[in-house]
């Protein structure tokens, strides 16, 4: 028996070991492949083609095998711009081809496509639209509204019914788990822990909130209106009153131009390009395009140091706990050093796309940002977002840029802490006993509440960083803590209106941010090399560094409709009793 246990535990041994080579002799031979793969040639009288499907990330390895078993989008938001901007120049690409396929990305990022789409327009080619899912959305239609016609299948459905914010409560769910949250909170639109401790929004945060959605549809009737030659009346009343659901109505209301199937919207774009009708249609991906790109080479540099996702202490950019990237105090300060000591390095860019987190882990980024800003230029960049902890090390740089729909402010302090004892004790019959050193030793153990000095001296600690945020905020801003309270308590702002109450200076993106950054450094904004920080790291890279993180993310269900939310309630679970300078919110047009 014991020599049959044996062989058993010697054969499985062996197939594991023989599994685990197989593995990564495919990952070996298929990184061989791509890294020998040679892109094709773009043909003369050429289409290319922008496919917005999922999400347009901050920035992209691509590595292929992270595309392959990560799910990475092939290009982000930067590298497709740049591909735009460069077709409007290149004799090659006769136009572009916008094809949606249920884009999930929030308005900011959607604002940037939509103006590098608007400048291409200026170099005389055209922009044809389309859906590859027989589907569109508002946020799709937004950015297909610039082409100078938009397609759709005969019976298809086209969604044009406004937007809405909807917010998760977990209120109702703790008390009946028997989970008491204890709360202290600096700002009375601090909204980040309603999810936890109510059933709806309070008055505050529905202001708030009703402010946002009211930014993203001014932005968005606007612009239908000015690219459809019609009035913005009528656009409201075509959201408001004649709610549309199908591709018919679209076309009747002037809102698309035909419709047709994808083989006529191809037939039709041979004529375009002076193609026979036999002929294959010549296309080139925006991706492909902008891999055959060659970012111009100089001595003199402005970097771009990317800070993405929820702030945490330590190392690392992907949550050890899952949900996705982070960004990681260390990490991110250690970017900031290499970025600085980088031979012919003039000027920085920090591109904040961030929600905030926890409050030390910014405060540190915070240092190295104006470590760098005694020696050169530091610029902000605000993307998505740039609220709470994010704002926070905005107040770094000398120059703040926003999207029109950037979510910023929430200059507030909030800590939360769950006390499960009664659902421990009283409904599953386990017990804790202690012993310690003193009275408060066991306040962060999760198994009693706070007592009165301690919930007191929380409440101190809080505020005492509410008011460190609101002296940073009026020192960068040249305004009194009287002034920034005034506009902080935690309230959140559009970039359009940030601008008007002074938290930021002027609204664009990323390229007007390196313009800007180049002009301060007596540099020409087309002599500069762009360089950036952190590298991302390829699917074997961070299988190396992380391999507990990476197999999550493989197994993560990101289209889950609570994904979102179940992220952001593990991080706070994680850093639950300290200050946490947060918005916990994700915003996407629905």
């Amino acid at each position: 028996m014991k020599f049959l246990k044996t062989l058993v535990a010697s054969t499985l041994g062996s197939l594991l070991a023989i599994g685990v080579l197989l593995f990564f002799g495919f990952l070996f031979l298929f990184a061989i492949a791509a890294a020998s793969d040679q892109r094709p040639p773009v043909s003369a009288g050429s289409v290319m083609t922008v496919d917005l499907r999922g999400t347009l990330p901050e920035q992209v390895s691509g590595d292929p095998l992270t595309q392959l078993i990560l799910g990475e989008s092939a290009i982000d938001i930067h590298k497709l711009t740049n591909a735009i901007e460069a077709a409007a120049d290149d004799s090659r690409i006769d136009g572009i081809w916008i094809r949606t396929g249920g884009m999930v990305s929030s308005w900011a990022t959607l604002e940037t496509l939509r103006r590098s789409l608007l400048q291409f327009k200026e170099s005389g080619k055209g922009i044809v639209a389309s859906s590859t899912v027989h589907f569109m959305t508002e946020a799709e239609y937004f950015v297909a509204s610039v082409a100078d016609s938009i397609f759709l299948d005969p019976e298809g459905v086209f969604e044009f019914n406004g937007f809405a914010f909807t917010s998760t409560f977990y209120g109702g769910l703790l008390d009946k788990l028997g989970v008491t949250v204890e709360v202290v909170r600096a700002g009375n639109f601090k909204s980040a822990v309603e999810p936890y401790t109510r059933t709806d929004m309070s008055e505050a945060n529905k202001e708030q909130l009703q402010a946002l959605v009211d930014g993203m549809d001014r932005s968005f009737v606007s612009s239908v209106a000015a690219s459809r030659n019609m009035s913005e009346d009528q656009v409201r009343q075509l959201m408001d009153t004649d709610i549309m659901f199908f591709s018919r109505d679209a076309l009747d209301k002037g809102l698309v131009d035909e419709l047709l199937y994808e083989d006529e919207i191809q037939q039709m774009l041979r004529g375009w390009t002076g193609q026979d009708a036999d002929e294959k249609l010549r296309t080139v991906s925006a991706a492909n395009f902008a891999s055959q790109i060659r970012a111009p080479r100089a001595t003199d540099k402005i970097a771009v140091v990317h800070i993405t996702g929820m702030m945490i202490a330590g190392s690392g950019s992907t949550s050890p706990l899952g949900g996705g990237s982070v960004a990681a105090s260390r990490t991110v300060a250690k970017s900031i050093q290499q970025a600085r000591d980088r031979s012919g390095v003039k000027a920085m860019v920090i591109r904040v796309n961030s929600p905030g987190g926890f409050a030390p882990a910014g405060d540190a980024m915070l240092r190295e940002i104006q470590r760098t800003a005694e020696k050169m230029p530091v610029i902000i960049s605000m993307g998505d977002a740039a609220a709470s902890g994010g704002y926070w090390i905005a107040t770094g740089g000398e120059y703040i840029f926003a999207e029109r729909n950037t979510i910023t402010g929430s200059i507030g302090v909030f800590s939360v802490f769950f006390d499960t004892s009664d659902l421990l004790e009283d409904r599953l019959g386990i017990t804790f006993d202690h012993v310690a050193t003193g009275p408060s030793a066991d306040m962060f153990s999760g198994v009693r509440g706070y007592s009165p000095a301690e919930r007191a001296m929380m409440q101190r600690s809080t505020e005492s960083t509410y008011t460190s945020f609101l002296e940073k905020v009026a020192e960068s801003r040249s305004m009194t803590v009287e002034e920034v309270d005034a506009i902080a308590g935690g309230r959140v702002w559009t970039g359009e209106d940030a601008l008007k109450i002074g938290l930021v200076d002027e609204l664009g993106g990323l390229d007007a941010a390196i313009a800007y950054a180049a002009k301060r450094a007596e540099l020409s904004p087309d002599d500069v090399q762009v360089v950036r920080y952190p590298g991302m790291k390829t699917f074997v890279e961070q299988m190396a560094s992380s391999p507990l993180a990476t197999v999550r993310s493989m197994t993560e269900l990101q289209d889950w409709p609570l994904a979102s939310e179940m992220n952001t309630l593990t991080n706070v679970l994680a850093e639950q009793g300290k200050p946490q300078a947060l918005w916990p919110y994700s915003i996407s047009i629905r």
